[in-house]
This record gives structure tokens, sequence and C-alpha cells, in this order.
């Protein structure tokens, strides 16, 4: 007998179940072949063209528009698009190879074509001048739609993204790239607001976040850039005089207004950790590492073209803080002003903070206690020559602490090396060419102070207003083409530094500076500078340098002789070709009589005195 079997009524059930799914699936297979095969037919693809081209051209008039194909996910594939420059022949204004405009499949099942997201492959912005960047700014579309169909509406998100652009941008007759870049901006709306975010990723690592939100309150955005390396510039922006070795930056910035932006209220911080700087203009060897943070306040008032910064620090080290404060207005020339203070800066404190490479050599003066500094600049930004500076320097707390410390060992004999090779040199009455400056005559040490550093008696070190020249012809040269020194700056090359044209050298000079002007009187600063002072080829001192020039005794020179040796101090073996000759230039005996007036102007010399010093020969020591 055969016995039937027959499936359990459950499996019966689940084989219907899979049989109509799988019809289901196949027929949605079939019809979604169906739709690609369609859409993929050229004479459809040629109108899809058409209608994407007549989107775009709403935009950006001139745009040329690729071939455009669409995938098996039914996404739209646009390429390549192309922005002709403003001139002819120039190369492209924008360029993008490749783009890829994915559907919402929501808005597809409600009846509406409008993106998810569109995806920009290969894209490079060139914009050769300033016709060409107003030229962007014109083309920048304000949204970003389905071609063909209405603009996406207000609270639906549109996110394109991004990979390889790279901004060709002009500077100074070279195209500088910034890139390759990938990101992704999104536009959509939340809690009532329009929100623009923009996420960047830099090349190097460095990564850029930016949000910005508009609605019926008004306008917020926030900008921060963290982990930027060198890698994240150009390199032609990290040439030059003084380039960043290595580093991380970051940068924040939050901004807020009304929704007219008539007005800003912006926030900026800015920090580099580990920073190492390098060239030539510099430093011979890199320095740092270091750490440097900045941050102020804002007020952009776009109506009356202004920007009032407030409540600014600088920090470096986190020991060195300057507070800072300024404006700028935008019209002609730029007219802007900037102060920095410190009120209340712990000299040692910052001085040891500084990387090796600025500190002042150990046996330099290196006292602790506070100072005082304030600088105000102000004038047309692009014309440093005009600019108007107000400078102040209070040494008189750090002078205090100095005098109850131990006296240092400028105050006494010391020895003396000059340069980095020769004999040492007794600095004190042990030498007998060492010449006491209580018993040089008043016209041998005006002379040299009339002609060398007007303002020595006065000043705390520094005449700011000769340093404001000298960093003004160094900038239009690109280097640094002079000093401005005082005879404390000169003092504190002169014993403690080599004769390097360098940034960090200044440094180094100026902490130099102050310790000297801290710890010694000015008649010692005097006397020390007198007598180790190169008046000629191996000429150190007042005492060598009269016996040379004039066969006397300094304690004898006459206003005339001495008027000379001051003349020849900025670089006595160069005119020491005069000596040579035996004879004096025409204009450099005007040079000697200008500052023979300027003693008689200080009431230094008499008017016969002076008469007398006028007719007087300069006659050299060898005949």
């Amino acid at each position: 007998m055969t016995v039937e079997r027959r499936p359990a009524p459950g499996k019966r059930r689940l084989g219907a179940r899979a049989a109509r799914a799988l019809a289901a699936v196949l027929a949605i297979a079939a019809a979604w072949a169906t739709a690609h095969a369609v859409l993929d037919r050229p004479s459809v693809r040629a109108r899809l063209r058409a209608r994407v081209a007549e989107a775009v051209h709403a935009r950006i008039a001139d745009a040329q528009i690729g071939e455009v194909a669409v995938d098996w996910a039914f996404r739209a594939s646009i390429g390549p698009v192309v922005v002709p420059g403003t001139r002819p022949g120039a190369p492209p204004l924008v360029r993008v190879e490749r783009v890829r405009v994915r559907p919402s499949w929501a808005a597809l099942l409600a009846g509406r074509a409008e993106p998810a997201s569109v995806a920009l492959h290969g894209v490079r912005i060139a914009p050769g001048g300033a016709a060409d960047l107003r030229a962007l700014l014109v083309h920048r579309p304000a949204r970003i739609a389905t071609p063909g169909a209405p603009a996406a509406r207000a609270g639906t998100p549109v996110a394109v993204r991004f990979d390889d652009l790279v901004l060709a941008l002009p500077l100074r007759g070279r195209t500088v790239e910034l890139g390759p870049i990938d990101g992704v901006v999104r536009r959509a709306a939340a809690d009532g607001d329009e929100v623009l975010a923009a996420d960047l990723w830099l090349a190097g690592g460095g990564r850029v976040i930016f949000e910005a939100r508009r609605g019926a309150t008004g306008v917020r955005a926030h900008l921060h850039a963290g982990g930027l390396t060198r890698e994240a510039f150009p390199a032609p922006l990290l040439e030059g005089p003084v380039s960043l070795d290595a580093g991380t930056l970051s940068i924040d910035v939050r901004a807020d207004g009304p929704a007219d932006l008539g007005r800003l209220s912006v926030r900026a911080r800015a920090a580099a950790e580990r920073l190492v700087l390098g060239g030539e203009l510099l430093a011979p060897e890199p320095v740092g590492p270091m750490s440097l943070q900045a941050e102020c306040d804002v007020d952009l008032d776009l109506a009356q073209r202004r920007a009032i910064l407030r409540g600014g620090e600088i920090r470096l080290q986190h020991a060195l803080r300057l507070s800072t404060h300024g404006e700028i207005r935008i019209g002609p020339g730029l007219p802007f002003s900037l102060g920095l203070r410190a009120d209340d800066l712990d000299f040692g404190a910052a001085v040891a903070a500084l990387p090796a490479a600025l500190r002042p050599p150990a046996a330099a003066p290196q006292p602790r206690g506070p100072i005082a500094f304030r600088l105000e600049v102000q004038g047309p930004l692009p014309a440093p020559a005009e600019w108007a500076v107000d400078a102040a320097l209070d040494l008189s707390r750090l002078r205090e602490a100095a005098r109850r410390e131990a006296p240092g060992p400028l105050r006494t004999d010391f020895r003396w090396r000059p340069g980095d090779e020769g004999p040492e040199i007794a600095v004190g009455p042990r030498n007998p060419e060492f010449v006491p400056v209580a018993e040089l005559p008043e016209h041998v040490i005006r002379a040299v102070t009339t002609s060398e550093d007007a303002g020595f008696f006065g000043h705390q070190g520094f005449d700011f207003d000769e340093l404001r020249n000298a960093a003004v012809e160094g900038a239009e040269a690109g280097r640094l083409v002079r000093g401005g020194s005082t005879i404390t700056q000169q003092l504190a090359k002169n014993l403690y530094l080599s004769r390097e044209k360098t940034i960090a050298r200044k440094i180094r000079e100026a902490a130099i500076t102050i310790g000297l002007e801290a710890t010694l009187p000015k008649a010692r600063l005097l006397e020390i500078y007198l007598n180790v002072v190169e008046w000629g080829p191996g000429i150190r001192g007042i005492g060598p340098a009269a016996r040379h020039w004039f066969g006397k005794d300094a304690r004898a020179l006459t206003p005339k002789e001495a008027a000379f040796l001051a003349s020849v101090i900025p670089n006595p073996i160069r005119y020491h070709v005069m000596f040579a000759k035996g004879e004096v230039p025409d204009f450099w005996e005007q040079r000697v009589d200008g500052i023979l007036l300027k003693l008689s102007e200080q009431g230094v010399l008499t008017g016969d005195q002076l008469d007398e010093a006028l007719r007087e020969p300069i006659v050299f020591a060898r005949g």
C-alpha cells in the first residue's frame, strides 16, 4: 500500500510567501532594468543633458556641460563642467571633472525630483585676477537643485561632497595652489534656522569645520581649523626669509550678529604648538619648539566699514604675555591703529621661556623683576614709512630689583675677547690703555653720543623712532639692512653677540640691552662702550684709537678730532681708507663739521670754540 506524504500547512504557507517575494523582487528588478534601459537611451540622455544645461545656465550663463549619464542606482553623472575664464585664452575659472547627483528616494516616492547629495570630483578653481574673483562671486549658486527641477525647499537637506579640490590663486606673479581638499557642504533647516555647514579635510591631516545659522533672531557662525601642519599650506607661502618648519596650528572663530549683517561680534583664538621656525633672516639654525597663543574680540561695523579689536592677548610659551587693541577702517589708505602693552611682565621668566636660540648667553646680565612696556602704531596700512610710533619702556622696578642683587661682573674690571678670535682684552684700570669716562673731556663724550645715540642719557636702551625707520627700510629691502641701534644695543652686540644680521640676534640683543640698562648706570655703560668699540682694524677702545689716528692721549683730543673719531664708528674698517690715504675728503669734512655744529647747539662748545674747531685741519699721526 502506498502512503502519500503531504507538506505540513506551515511549510506550504512559507513556500508560497517565498514565491511571492521572489516574484516581487524579480518584478522590481525588471522594472529597475527597464527604467535604467530607458534612461540610458541616447535620446533620453540628450534630453536629460539639455535640461541639465538649462538648469546650470540659469545660474552660470557661460558654463559648458559635458556628457550626462545615469547609473544603475539612478545617480546622474555629469561632466566635465567648465566655467571659462574672463579673458580670451585664459584657463578655465572652474573645472569639475565629474558631478554625481544622488536622488532623494523619499522625494521621488512623493513625486518630486530632489537631490539627496551632490558629489564633485576633480575640482579646480583658478581665478587669475580680480575680475575672475568677481566672476566667482557672481557665479556662486544660491541653491543646489536637481537639474530641471524646482530648487530644493527650505528644510530639505542637501549635501555637496567633493574630493581633490584645488584652489589656484595668483600671488606676486606666481600661481599658488591650495589643496587637494576633500570635504562635504550641507544645507538644511533646523529649529527654524537655515543652516549651512562644511567639513573639510586638508592635505597633511588638517581639518576645517564650519557652521553658519541664519534665522529670525540673527546670524551665528563657527569656524574651527585644527591639526594644520606645514603640508596644509601651499609651498610658495612657506618659502622666504622666515619659514614654518614644523608645528601644529589651530584656529577657532565664533561670530554672531543681526539678520541684516550690519554688525558682527567675533571671538577669535589661535594657537601653535611645537612650532619650529626657520629661514636665513630668522636664524642660522631652526628656532623652537615653542608654543604661541593669541585671542581677541573684534567688533565689525559693516555699515561704517571698520573693525575694532579689543581684549586681545598674545602669549609665548605661556609666560610672555602682551595685551592688544586696535582698529582698521576700510577706506582710502586703510587707516589703522594697533597697540601692544605689558604692565607687569616678569622679565626673567619671559627670557627663560624663550627658545634657546632666542635667549641671551649665560654670561650676559639677566636680572629678574617686572617691567612695563607700551607700543602704539597708527597710519595707512600699506605705507609703513608714514606710520606714527609711540612707545615707552619702564625698567624702574627691574632696576630696583637688580640693586638688591649682588653686583654683576661688568660693575668692575672684566676680561673680554672681541669676536671669536684674538687675544682677550682687560676692560678696566689693569689695562694701561683703558680710559675712565670721568677723565675724558665733555666734547669727546658728547661727540660720540651726538653721532651715535643722541638720546642715550634719556632713553631706556631703545630709540623706537629709529627702530621704526630701520624696520621700514628692512621691509622694503626684504632683509635687515641696519639696526637703528642705541649705544646700549651696540654694547650688547659687541660684548656678547656675533655680527650676523638675523631676527634672532636682534631679539637676543634686545634682551641683553634690557639687562644692561637695568644693572649698570649710564656712565658705566658709556665707559665700557668707549673702551671696547672698534675704531679701525684691530683698534679697540678710545685710548688706542686716539694714539693710532692722532698720536695723542684720548684726554687731549680736540673737538675736531673727537668729532672725526665719532664719525667713523659706524664702519671703522671701511672708513680706515682715509688713514691709509692720509687725507679726509671734503664730504667727510662736512659730516664732521655737522657734529661740531650740534655740539655748539647743545652748549658744549662756545662760539669761539666752534669757529676754531671748524678752521682746524684734520691731520693724522703719520704726517
